[in-house]
């Protein structure tokens, strides 16, 4: 039997908040923040830049952001319903974020969600040491041309390789990787926020999900019954 496999964006998808804007907003001097985020949305730096840039601001270490962030998050009704249910079926349910390892691994773990494949960029510093931080991104492997932390598209082309007629969703909320995930890569699109307005506006095929997950257990449930994969087609990006 095939398999079905999840890649789930993680800051607004997964949880109910963004975890990294409220780290940033807690710490972070706002007008110093303020102007590296006109820098990033003017196209003066990348997000990448951008988020490095902000988190060296937040004067804390990777240990107090982690259990601020940890005590702050909360996932997304029925998301850990969802994970149980395709890891059970043999399936992989994958985290593809632009965000930070210190904050999202932990944030999974304390949700039951620990056996999730990560893939974001990370914080390799000391625990202890606060910022500047020293940065790697072992998950920036990409098939596009977009600058991202991680390449969402190439997450969901791996999962893909085994076996073609496995299918893989991707659950997002946001622009740049996620909606060229959408558009490109992804057989099966759940969305909410400005994904869900570019599918719609683009003639993607996607089912919308607001307060919880419930749209797509039921979908995943229905397709373990044999529901045949959806193909969608591509937009250049």
């Amino acid at each position: 039997m095939r398999k079905v496999h999840i890649v789930c964006d993680f800051d607004d998808t997964l949880t109910t908040t963004n975890v990294a804007r409220g780290l940033l907003t807690e710490y972070a001097p706002h007008d110093r923040l303020a102007e590296i985020r006109d820098r990033y949305v003017s196209g003066e730096i990348s997000f990448r830049v951008y988020q490095e840039q902000a988190f060296d601001l937040a004067g804390r270490s990777v240990t107090q952001l982690s259990e601020r962030a940890v005590a702050n998050a909360s996932i997304r009704p029925l998301a850990r319903e969802t994970y149980e249910f395709v890891r059970k079926a043999g399936g992989t349910f994958a985290i593809a974020s632009a965000g930070l390892d210190f904050y999202i691994g932990p944030v999974l773990k304390k949700a039951g969600l620990d056996r999730a494949e990560i893939n974001c960029g990370r914080v390799v510093s000391d625990p202890a040491q606060s910022p500047p931080f020293r940065y790697d991104y072992p998950s920036a492997e990409k098939s596009c041309k977009g600058d991202w932390v991680t390449c969402k598209c190439e997450v969901i082309r791996r999962l893909k390789r085994d076996d073609v007629e496995n299918e893989v969703i991707f659950i997002g909320d946001g622009q740049l990787s996620d909606t060229c995930a959408a558009a490109n890569a992804a057989d099966t699109v759940f969305a909410t926020g400005k994904l869900l307005d570019y599918c719609v506006k683009n003639d993607i095929e996607v089912t919308g999900f607001d307060e919880d997950f419930e749209p797509v257990i039921e979908y995943v449930t229905k397709v373990r019954g044999g529901k045949n994969v959806r193909k969608r087609r591509s937009i250049e990006q």
